[in-house]
């Protein structure tokens, strides 16, 4: 049975009678890793699953979705389904004896709930974040006017105290987690190889006519940060911490004022042990992007790092900033030029800007030239937080 087809997926799911009340199905777009479905539940099988009329249905094949060439380790499905668990057991009060500094998810920021896991087949249903759904880069980029102080503080300190709680939790569990559960270490070396070993490619493309030095500090960043990816398990991580994992449910009230719903948080496949502020450095460069290239919107990257050292700052350390500031830059030069920030016409203008501003973000983290970080950055929270 393919899989990897609308028709092939439909057919396994009716073979079993615990999903055979999904009737129809839809590939979703979006997404490199997987084959990611929508099912739709017939009317008189809801009551299979709580009586969701929709569900998402996530299929890991050995290679990537987008390109057949790319293998990949089907065990990331497995990793997804049991720290989706985690996170909903640790967030549901029943579980969790009322102890709120426990809970990880926030009101408005969740994780779908795993209603189906096949090991044998990698096949995973969970729930759907609803069809009208966007994700947080498509929400954004798709507004009629800059999405104000308010509706970017909301959705900034959410995002920012839920995965404060996510690495506060992975690190009190830490002795139960790691390695039993969440060691995945190939999800380690991928994320070595697609980041950090891409810091003296992208650099070179641009940098040729840049002081020698600016060119080595690429070069021992790149190792600095991969050995840290490699050898420092301090907590859980949800490992692709973006807003392309982040699905957006809103409202629009009285005045056209947008009101959010829901947040959740999709894509759970790299979630490992590491350094916790790998998440913060890819969360604050994409944000850094959708302030420079689509709307101004500066207090989702203050606000989430305002609430993430409420939540997690007795914790922080001079050497969090400098990896949190390292990867925020080198995805900027190494992420941010292929992956549909820019159109054609300035394509190569527009990399080539950005590239230079990663390179000085890592630059600036290197030699801890703090008062330049605080003066031109939204790191300028944790730089106040660490009184540097």
């Amino acid at each position: 049975m393919d899989l990897q087809t609308e028709a092939g997926i439909l057919r396994y799911l009716q073979s079993r009678d615990e999903t055979r009340s999904i009737v129809a199905v839809k590939k979703l777009s979006g997404g490199n890793a997987n084959y990611v479905y929508r099912g739709t539940i017939s009317e008189h099988g809801k009551d299979s699953f709580g009586g969701r009329s929709t569900v998402v249905i996530k299929h890991a094949a050995g290679h990537s979705s987008s390109s057949k060439k790319m293998a990949l380790y089907v065990e990331r499905m497995s990793f997804e389904q049991t720290v989706l668990g985690i996170v909903a057991e640790a967030s549901d009060n029943k579980n969790n004896n009322n102890m709120e500094g426990e809970k990880i998810e926030t009101t408005c920021v969740k994780v779908p709930r795993v209603l189906y896991w096949d090991h044998e087949n990698n096949i995973v249903i969970q729930e759907d974040a609803g069809i009208k759904s966007k994700t947080l880069k498509e929400f954004i980029s798709s507004l009629t006017q800059p999405p104000g102080p308010r509706l970017s503080k909301e959705i900034g300190s959410g995002l920012g105290e839920f995965i404060a709680r996510l690495h506060l939790y992975g690190f009190r569990h830490r002795s139960e987690l790691y390695p039993e559960k969440m060691a995945n270490t190939e999800a380690l070396g991928l994320s070595r190889l697609i980041l950090y070993d891409q810091f003296p490619k992208a650099a070179s493309k641009f940098m040729q006519d840049q002081p020698q030095f600016d060119r080595d500090v690429i070069d021992l960043a790149s190792k600095w940060g991969g050995d840290r990816l490699m050898n420092e398990p301090e907590t859980l991580a949800h490992g692709d911490f973006w807003p392309g994992n982040f699905l957006v449910d809103s409202a629009v009230g009285a005045g056209n004022e947008i009101t959010l719903k829901h947040i959740f948080i999709v894509d759970w496949e790299m979630s490992r042990y590491a350094p916790a502020a790998m998440d913060l450095g890819q969360f604050v460069a994409e944000a850094f992007s959708l302030n420079k290239y689509r709307y101004p919107c500066e207090e989702l990257m203050t606000s989430f790092l305002e609430a993430y050292c409420k939540f997690y700052g007795d914790r922080l350390t001079t050497t969090d900033l400098k990896t949190a500031v390292i990867h925020c830059g080198g995805h900027l030069m190494a992420w941010t030029p292929y992956t549909g920030w820019f159109k054609d016409d300035d394509h190569d203008t527009k990399s080539k800007e950005i590239t230079l501003i990663g390179a000085e973000f890592i630059k600036r983290a290197w030699i801890e030239d703090w008062a330049w970080i605080r003066q031109e950055t939204a790191f300028r929270v944790l730089v106040d937080h660490l009184q540097l």
